[in-house]
């Protein structure tokens, strides 16, 4: 198990408990070139010692590099210093220096009793080969034997030794190591997807067998899955306050990410097969807190499952409590699900406006009529949440594209904001909402992980998640690299 106190897991848990056994072991890091095996290696380092402070310590550790001298890897990787001294860095190549000397990668015998003092010496040893291709060719060595070779010596010395591997292609190695571990990259619609796959951990239950992961700033880390859980629980909030041209959306890093939103636009958050609702959810309850928390109002078709009870659960946690009946207006029609599935308390409240009928043209004069009546109450700007996938259930199809129309036409004349949210399950209303609106937001799943992507202005690819501080939660974004 991982010791208490310790900083949130940046590799897959399963490896961390496979190498926490008290045997020795041998693991294979397997990958074509670039897609982070020595990062991983070296962040396997800094996770050991994090996760099992009391067992494994920078001394423990021993690196052979064949592809990296020492100052070059010191550069690239500033952070592993604090975990790895330039004492137990051994520069894996042939040696050049006088006669007198003798390169412990001479030959195979050389090789395998040289590694072997420094397992002894440093026990207990985390070794790695970096990479095992290079050693084999150095050493003029047979690959199979070598391998079982210092297989024997982990063996004896109770060592973790790490083989890198060049290239994903099955080989020998795979039936001798206790542990393969795949390391992919891959090209799509030009963006970057890295991908962790645990083939195999003796002895160890494999919880996910694949994962994303991002190199981010020279460090391995997996890319969490959504914790909807996690997202219920009380947030932590603070108001952004809006500039003289732009809104914010309350989250800072959305802000960064995408530039603030300029006055009289669209948003179009394009929300992908698989994406979990509390996804949506989370992103448009920022923008409705930051709205209300600055004398704006919000009239709102609920996206896809924001029920009554998470909304008023949010007011709690995002602490729009006094706002909510003031300054925001929902519309459901009095014949759906959404309406009869509500308490008697809440049809009696403000905020709620069930619409009698399923005509457009009611809903059109509750539309023409509710921010009218949010501006005389002192709301100096509104932000307009329509969930298409409502829409088309209330309305049906035919009415949609006129609806997109009039609502980014109504943003715009009035310098609002206004966010439109599809679906896959409205598909055909989807490319009219991407052409309408200025900004356009994706929302996917690869692997487990939920992805955010600016389509329009376009961004690099960014990971959301929650994370605790203190008990209470906050939205994050782990940009992949």
């Amino acid at each position: 198990m991982r010791e208490r106190g310790c900083e949130p897991l940046n590799l897959p848990q399963e490896i961390l408990e496979f190498l926490n056994r008290q045997h020795g072991q041998t693991l294979l890091i397997k990958g074509r070139s670039g897609t982070g095996k020595t990062t991983f290696a070296l962040s396997l380092f800094a996770e050991l010692v994090a996760a099992f402070p009391k067992r494994f310590k920078p001394k423990h550790f021993l690196y052979l590099s064949s592809r990296v001298d020492t100052p070059s890897l010191e550069s690239q990787f500033p952070w592993a210093k604090e975990i790895l001294s330039s004492e137990n860095i051994v520069d894996a190549v042939p040696s050049t220096v006088d006669d007198s000397d003798v390169s412990i990668f001479s030959d195979e015998l050389t090789f395998i009793s040289a590694v072997n003092d420094r397992l002894l010496s440093q026990e207990p040893c985390v070794c790695v080969i970096d990479s095992f291709d290079a050693i084999v060719e150095a050493t003029r060595s047979d690959p199979q034997r070598l391998a079982v070779a210092l297989s024997h010596l982990n063996a004896r010395t109770k060592a973790k030794i790490i083989l890198v591997q060049e290239g994903d292609h099955d080989s020998p190695l795979d039936h001798i190591t206790d542990s393969t571990i795949i390391l992919t990259k891959s090209m799509t619609e030009g963006q970057l997807w890295r991908s962790i796959r645990i083939d195999k951990l003796r002895g160890t239950r494999i919880q996910k067998g694949v994962q994303g992961f991002t190199l981010s700033s020279n460090r391995f880390q997996v890319l969490p899955s959504y914790d909807v859980e996690q997202a219920r629980r009380p947030s932590t909030f603070q108001v952004i306050p809006h500039s003289a041209g732009k809104f914010s959306s309350g989250i800072q890093t959305l802000d960064e990410i995408i530039g603030s939103f300029r006055r009289g636009s669209t948003l179009f958050l394009d929300v992908g097969r698989g994406v979990q609702n509390e996804v949506t959810n989370t992103l448009i309850l920022n923008f409705i807190a930051n709205f209300l928390l600055q004398c704006g109002g919000v009239v709102m078709v609920p996206p896809n499952m924001l029920s009554f009870r998470r909304l008023k659960s949010a007011a709690l946690h995002y602490g729009f409590v006094d706002q909510l009946n003031t300054r925001l207006r929902l519309f459901v029609s009095a014949t759906s699900e959404l309406s009869m599935s509500s308490s008697r308390a809440e049809l009696g409240e403000p905020y709620y406006k069930a619409i009698a009928s399923r005509e457009s043209k009611d809903l059109e004069n509750a539309w023409i009529r509710v921010p009218e009546e949010l501006r005389s109450q002192g709301c100096s700007n509104i932000l307009n949440i329509v969930g298409f996938g409502w829409l088309q259930s209330w309305l049906g199809p035919g009415d949609l594209p006129q609806w997109a129309t009039r609502i980014a036409n109504d943003t715009a004349r009035e310098s609002d904001l206004s966010i439109v949210v599809g679906y896959s399950s409205t598909a055909e209303i989807n490319p009219y909402l991407a052409d309408l609106s200025e900004v356009h937001i994706s929302l996917s799943v690869k692997t487990g992980a939920t992805i955010l992507r600016g389509i329009n202005p376009p961004t690099t690819q960014y990971c959301i998640f929650h994370e605790e501080t203190g008990g209470k939660t906050s939205i994050g974004f782990r940009e992949i690299a």
